[in-house]
């Protein structure tokens, strides 16, 4: 049987329309951050051994790099500060007391506060004087400064005496047209001292002997111990006998050191509270509470000192026809301003105190 071609073509495949008015959304790839720790497929067969290795070297790397701009970020602050720290001018001066010396740049003089103070200026008038300094300066920044500025101005730089030296006073000492100074570094002070040239030449080496000696006769005897509830600390030989006595202010004793065989007496009395009054009011009134008819106490002449970073006076008191030495100085721990004094013109023990004596409770 014969077929006969169709002339009929195959209907195509038609699609539906989309209804009018309808929008068609087309797929937005979302941006994400690359994970560089996340297991991607490639069509190169990679070990799971060298992935493992790859991030525990990255991980290391990132933390570095974040410590390294923690650290650049702190001394950029610290650049910054340093920045507007020295954009500050200072007015070169000479120092207080002392004509022809520079000051050190950013330093402020210790009595500011107290020029007007009969004491302050009777220190000033000895040819000494005191600058308290930037904060982080030390002591080689000191002695590099005054040694450019003081070379320049003529002066010959004697010697430089390191701390720790056993028979010479430490600092550095300078002498110019017969006269001698002596610069150091105290705390975070800069101290100057007018001097003879003979005592620069020698570092103060007389005044460093006459210290071991005493030390010496300090050192070679027993030892004993105020009571523990006394407010000072401090070793005593035992040659000297420890008195406590009643004093005005309620609570509070004095204590004296009577070495045995003499008429030496160290004394330590207390005043009153610390910043309630000047230094030197109390200093007054402990010569009124001294004072007889026989015998009549009388302040001569006061020097400020510096007693474990606070201040403190070094003075001379006329008592009857002798005068003796008195400390004035504060106590950290119950704030109360106490004089030691003795009853000699010169004695051992009342600067082995000044030296050595502590408040209760402090460490060093």
């Amino acid at each position: 049987m014969i077929r006969h071609k169709s002339n009929k073509k195959a209907s195509p495949v038609r699609m539906p329309k989309a209804p009018k008015n309808t929008i068609i959304k087309r797929r937005t790839k979302k941006f994400q951050l690359p994970n560089i720790f996340k297991k991607k497929d490639s069509k190169y067969p990679v070990r799971r051994k060298n992935r493992k290795n790859i991030k525990y070297i990255l991980l290391p790397v990132f933390f570095l790099i974040i410590l390294g701009l923690g650290y650049l970020s702190i001394k950029y602050v610290i650049f910054l500060r340093e920045g507007v720290y020295n954009e500050k001018e200072y007015v070169r001066t000479d120092v207080i007391g002392i004509e022809g010396i520079p000051t050190y740049g950013g330093s402020e003089f210790l009595f500011a506060n107290n020029l007007d103070d009969a004491i302050v200026k009777e220190f000033l008038s000895g040819g000494n004087s005191a600058y308290r300094l930037p904060p982080y300066t030390t002591a080689q920044e000191i002695e590099n400064y005054y040694t450019e500025e003081l070379t320049a101005l003529n002066w010959e730089l004697v010697q430089t005496v390191p701390i720790g030296t056993p028979d010479k006073k430490y600092g550095q000492y300078w002498i110019k047209d017969g006269k001698g100074l002596r610069i150091y570094y105290k705390f975070n002070d800069v101290w100057y001292e007018t001097i003879t040239e003979d005592d620069a030449r020698t570092a103060l080496a007389q005044l460093v002997k006459e210290e071991i000696e005493r030390e010496m006769l300090m050192a070679s005897s027993e030892k004993q111990s105020l009571l523990p509830d006394y407010p000072w600390k401090i070793e005593i030989p035992k040659e000297y006998l420890i008195r406590y006595s009643p004093t005005n202010i309620k609570d509070l004793r004095a204590v004296s050191f009577q070495k045995m065989g003499t008429t030496e007496v160290v004394e330590i009395y207390p005043m009153g509270k610390w910043r309630e009054k000047e230094l030197d009011f109390y200093l007054n009134d402990y010569c009124s509470i001294k004072s007889t008819e026989e015998i009549k106490y009388g302040v001569m002449n006061s020097i400020p000192i510096s007693f474990r970073e606070n201040l403190g006076l070094k003075s001379s008191i006329q008592a009857g026809d002798g005068s003796i030495t008195a400390y004035t100085i504060p106590n950290t721990f119950n704030s109360i301003v106490y004089v030691i004094s003795t009853t000699e013109a010169s004695s051992p023990l009342l600067e082995y105190l000044i030296e050595n004596i502590k408040p209760l409770g402090s460490k060093d």
